[in-house]
């Protein structure tokens, strides 16, 4: 078969497969958000515990992210890197079921979920050349991953109500496995960087030096950074307050169908308002959900609330894709993208997550909760500001 050939089957099927890959991921994401925090309180951790082994994988992405999205940018072929992480967030879920203490339990949790953030930028950019290079649409392929988490959400909450909470590492394990054999089906080619050469590690500074776009990566961050209560403890709070797995299941979807339905058909309205009232939207309604939440509304009303998490996620994502895209030269995309996921959010969530857990017990949900509302405060004051500072263009050649 000719490489013409080859190239147009990869064009036909470099979309499913990737999504597919996706699935994976998220699948297992929709599993552990919801309710690994109330699995790890079956095995013995209290807030605090949980707090930390989640900050802990958070806060390791900033350390170790860049190095590991800089030898991953320097692959020939970009599939090497994503299986190799993909074989290390595998071995993690999988030692949830064999760990035999809490120790090597907390060790397996931060491995597993230090791999799954690095592993969303790494295929965020192998989608993103994919789509530059014609063989796939960015916005329905990286959809698709929502699309597998809100079926989590459904499903799995229907399966853990009947199963018990205990099942949720075992399913977890099994989509990460299965995301593993994915790599191995992922087209050769798609994710390629065209002939052009990677990034130097001397040009990094030019980003994290510059004012307006460190103004961005703050407010990005402490919008995105806002959700640790909820992706870390929401759980445990909703089962004391008399919440089944199947209505948690619900609660979480009903706020990614709302992301979803952003996150398909917004990046026009990102283009049309630009990324510094993108950010700010994201930071008003991170204010008002998580104060909202905070007060504990009756269910009718939480579930209104969550349909916001288009707003605190899927809004402030894509102010911040715009941002980059608009703003950052474009051999320094992806370095970009790996400083606002690592350090941005990354570093951000992680100590937001460490703090809330001692917030949690000590001064109860409410508090934490408002914590994060302030986060999101304070980002809708540095959206403005990047309005008034930046007027659209490059940063700098």
């Amino acid at each position: 078969m000719n490489s013409s050939t080859d190239k147009g089957a990869g064009h036909k099927y470099a979309g499913p497969l990737y999504a597919i890959y996706y699935g994976g991921q998220f699948v297992l994401l929709g599993f552990q958000l919801p309710f690994f925090a109330g699995w790890l309180a079956l095995q013995g951790f209290d807030p605090a515990e949980i707090g930390w082994i989640t900050g802990a994988s958070l806060i390791a992405r900033l350390l170790f992210g860049p190095f590991v999205a800089y030898w991953a940018d320097h692959q020939a072929d970009e599939r090497r890197s994503l299986r190799i992480i993909t074989f290390f967030f595998a071995l993690g879920a999988a030692g949830l079921l064999i760990g035999p203490n809490k120790i090597l339990i907390g060790a397996s949790a931060a491995l597993m979920m230090w791999c799954f953030g690095l592993l969303v930028p790494l295929t965020d950019t192998a989608v993103l050349r994919a789509d530059r290079n014609g063989w796939l649409h960015y916005g329905q392929t990286r959809a698709a991953g929502s699309v597998f988490f809100l079926a989590t959400n459904i499903l799995g909450g229907a399966l853990l109500a009947k199963a018990g909470i205990i099942a949720a590492a075992p399913a977890m394990a099994i989509a990460a496995c299965f995301a593993f054999l994915m790599t191995f089906l992922l087209p050769a080619g798609a994710g390629g960087r065209g002939g052009a050469k990677p990034v130097s590690w001397r040009e990094a500074p030019k980003l994290i030096s510059n004012r307006v776009f460190l103004i961005a990566l703050a407010a990005a961050g402490l919008i995105q950074g806002a959700h640790a209560v909820y992706y870390a403890f929401s759980f445990l709070r909703w089962e004391q307050l008399g919440y089944s797995t199947l209505v948690i299941g619900f609660l979480w979807a009903t706020g990614v169908i709302a992301e979803i339905i952003l996150l398909t058909r917004a990046r026009g309205l990102a283009r049309r308002f630009g990324p510094a009232t993108m950010l700010a939207t994201g930071g008003v309604a991170t204010a008002l959900r998580w104060t909202i939440i905070g007060l504990e509304p009756p269910l009718p009303v939480l579930f209104a609330v969550q349909i916001l998490h288009a707003l605190t996620f899927a809004s402030a994502y894509l102010g911040a894709i715009e941002f980059l895209d608009r703003a950052v030269p474009l051999r320094l995309v992806n370095t970009g993208m790996t400083i606002m996921s690592t350090t941005g959010v990354g570093a951000v969530t992680g100590v937001a997550t460490v703090v809330a857990g001692y917030v949690w017990d000590s001064a109860g949900p409410a508090s934490a909760y408002f914590m994060m509302a302030a986060m999101g405060a304070a980002a809708f004051i540095l959206a403005l500001l990047l309005r008034r500072l930046w007027h659209g263009g490059k940063l700098f050649d």
